[in-house]
């Protein structure tokens, strides 16, 4: 199999199992007070399970959604993969773990729930301790997906 095929492929899986594995519990026990009831502010700028019918188109476009960002990612994965290969594996998770916590979340462009902008320009329900929930969970979220990244790099690696 052609080599960038296969880093695209694990980068995708591994991009997919990490919202799996950290997202889900994450919205069980930390997000879900601010999804639902009383007390919730998403509702009030974002698409929720409140709202059936926009709901169930947010959740047929997340499959896509996830899939394309992925792509997005492993493309600049791409274009730094002969220098990333040479690294030490603590500088590679950090090149993983940067460009998405950081680069993909604190320093997004637009004003989003754990950006810089979003800390800016949210309504003011959105406090600043949620913006740090939602920046952790991209961190954690992080985390995971290069550790299961790397662990199919050094695998193929050691197969060789």
């Amino acid at each position: 199999m052609n080599p960038k095929i296969k880093i695209t492929i694990q980068f995708i899986f591994s991009h997919l199992l990490a919202y799996l594995l950290v997202s889900i519990p994450y919205f069980q026990l930390v997000m879900k007070g601010y999804y639902e009831g009383d007390s919730a502010v998403f509702p009030l700028f974002l698409v929720t399970s409140v709202d059936g019918a926009a709901w169930t188109r947010a959740m047929t476009w997340l499959l896509p959604a996830l899939i394309f960002q992925a792509l997005l990612m492993v493309s600049f994965i791409h274009i730094i993969w002969d220098w990333f290969q040479t690294q030490s594996f603590s500088k590679q998770m950090f090149v993983l773990v940067w460009m998405r916590t950081v680069i993909g979340g604190l320093a997004a462009i637009s004003p989003a729930v754990g950006s810089l902008e979003g800390m800016v320009f949210m309504i003011s329900e959105i406090t600043f301790s949620i913006h740090l929930y939602v920046l952790f969970e991209i961190f954690l979220q992080s985390l995971v997906q290069a550790g299961i990244f790397l662990w199919f790099v050094r695998r193929a690696s050691e197969q060789k």
